[in-house]
């Protein structure tokens, strides 16, 4: 009797793949991919190779985030007290637009009156404007933290779970993207793929795809398949290259880090403010938190960073 467990997927997608004959005929082909559910095990393993990572990065020399804390507590705070008061104001003034907003939309538009849907459109256009406005201040501070131990093993270790969860469809089995054993194993397979661009264009699109996919999955903004699914729409509709072969890609591992902070600072936020007239996205401005590793604690030639079983 087999008692193996069928994997279990968190999101799966098609890409179509444009085929150059040698005739200069083109042909379109829909391939499958998926992203791997991580079980328990996996879990564990993605925890203990983010804790090496911090610790690694930490002997090199790079300043975890509680030092970073330290010296700017000490050195009167990142931003200035006309800055803080000024960012406070803002957020204040956008949960006050938010909440008007959200309550207007409990009427149907047919029950609402002239004066109301006009102070709905107005507020939505000015959520947007400070939506905006927040965005750019919280991507200048994060731009700070962006150089510490945990930022750089958070970006490490999604690179990770992009290696272990990236899978194709092929007719009833499925086979890792990038098929290796280890860890540096898989990142020379990559690397590998980097050298031809041109023929590997496709591909390469898709786990920039994916990796914005499991980006969002780590830092918990998305957990179900319709949630990563409205996620993936967004993705798609920011025309981020993903099928569009004049588009080059670029480094997966500069992918990881410019998608991890724009998730952070809510560039790609949750949900969105919906109205018929006007549709505006919803900034999240809660701080990312890490979890704070000792690094005097962690030893890093004691894990493995071989294939993770999902």
């Amino acid at each position: 009797m087999n008692n193996k467990k069928k994997k279990q997927w968190l999101y799966e997608f098609e890409a179509v793949e444009t085929i150059r004959n040698e005739d200069g005929s083109q042909e379109s082909k829909t391939r499958y991919f998926s992203i791997a559910k991580p079980n328990r095990r996996a879990r564990e393993e993605g925890e203990l190779f983010y804790a090496a990572e911090t610790s690694r990065f930490a002997k090199a020399g790079v300043l975890p985030k509680a030092a970073w804390n330290t010296i700017l507590s000490n050195g009167g705070g990142a931003i200035s007290d006309l800055d803080r008061e000024g960012y406070g104001t803002l957020l204040m003034r956008y949960r006050d637009l938010a909440f008007e907003v959200q309550t207007s939309l409990l009427k149907d538009e047919n029950e609402r009156t002239e004066v109301e849907s006009e102070k709905l459109s107005e507020a939505v256009l000015e959520l947007g404007v400070i939506g905006r406005e927040v965005q750019a201040f919280e991507a200048d501070q994060i731009n700070i933290f962006e150089n510490t131990a945990e930022a750089k093993a958070r970006n490490r270790t999604i690179l990770w779970w992009v290696m272990c969860l990236a899978h194709e469809k092929v007719k009833t089995d499925y086979k890792p993207v990038i098929d290796a054993k280890s860890f540096e194993d898989k990142l020379d397979l990559y690397d590998d793929l980097e050298e031809d661009v041109d023929g590997n264009n496709f591909i390469l699109n898709v786990l920039k795809r994916t990796m914005y996919l499991i980006t969002v999955w780590y830092l918990g903004r998305a957990s179900t398949n319709e949630e990563l699914a409205e996620f993936d729409k967004t993705f798609k509709s920011e025309g981020l290259g993903i099928g569009t072969e004049e588009r080059q890609p670029v480094s997966l591992e500069a992918v990881t880090e410019v998608l991890g902070e724009a998730v952070a600072v809510g560039l790609y936020p949750d949900k969105k403010v919906k109205t018929d007239e006007v549709k505006t996205d919803e900034v999240k401005t809660d701080e990312v938190k890490t979890d704070e590793v000792k690094t005097d604690e962690v030893k890093t030639d004691e894990v493995k960073t071989d294939e993770v079983k999902t």
